[in-house]
């Protein structure tokens, strides 16, 4: 029984995003995790959303697995926040029992709003999973994804650590996020390894659905992620978006079908 102790995550999570259909009067809410993280010592998970409510918080639960159940290893509250888009990168550490090489966690996150002297559930909750890296995560970088100007279709936003020649969407995915017509990007992802090149793709779901390349500021040379800069801000445009030349791969779970 571990029920004492804290994680953290390293590894790599598709996004998962939930939105309330409401009426256009009623407040609205959306809320995502970009990525998550979990070493052996430690864990991030970034989340990327918005909300109507004028005070809002995060409430992050952490579960591991015992005997076919899950049961909750630590559970965190971020500090209040305002009405509008939102992203944050919620760091959890632990000292006195660490979790295991290999082993699946489960990461819950819930948003929450002010209401009288308390904090009320909005919705539904999302949530993934991540196995535990190594010990320390040594060499693992952040990478802050932001667009000058607003998406033209609601679509997917996927972050890989680029290989090969083709001009397509193809790498080892770290990170997925959710993007609505109309809106701006601003997400955090997390658990990366330094000083490899990155590209950021989006999926339109609407018009020309070809993925397109957002290319970061100093296209057309690769973007590296760096450790000696905590932030790594990637800077892009739809505008910009660079189509690809070569069919996406099979299987690829973001292409329109």
């Amino acid at each position: 029984m571990r029920a004492a102790r804290l994680i953290i995550m390293a590894g790599i999570v598709a996004g998962l995003f939930s939105v309330l259909p409401v009426s256009a009067a009623a407040p609205s809410w959306s809320i995502g995790i970009s990525s998550v993280a979990a070493c052996k010592d430690s864990l991030t998970v970034a989340v990327a959303g918005s909300s109507t409510y004028s005070k809002n918080r995060l409430d992050v639960g952490v579960y591991y697995l015992e005997q076919g159940q899950w049961k909750l290893l630590r559970q965190v509250f971020t500090p209040q926040f305002d009405a509008g888009p939102f992203s944050l990168a919620v760091p959890l550490q632990y000292s006195d029992n660490a979790a295991t090489a290999g082993e699946t966690l489960r990461v819950d996150v819930q948003l929450q709003r002010s209401s009288g002297n308390t904090y009320v559930d909005v919705g539904s909750y999302a949530t993934a999973n991540v196995v535990v890296a190594d010990r320390d995560c040594i060499g693992k970088c952040n990478l802050t994804v932001s667009s000058g100007d607003k998406a033209p279709a609601s679509g997917t936003i996927t972050v890989r650590t680029h290989f090969g020649s083709l001009f397509r969407p193809e790498g080892r995915l770290y990170g997925v996020a959710p993007v609505s017509a109309g809106q701006m990007v601003h997400t955090t992802f997390v658990g990366l390894p330094c000083n490899w090149a990155a590209r950021v793709w989006y999926y339109p779901r609407a018009g020309d659905k070809t993925p397109k390349l957002l290319p970061a500021q100093y296209w057309p040379n690769e973007f590296q992620v760096n450790a000696l800069d905590i932030s790594n801000p990637y800077t892009t445009a739809f505008a910009r978006g660079l189509k690809a030349t070569h069919p996406v791969e099979a299987g690829d779970p973001y292409a329109a079908k």
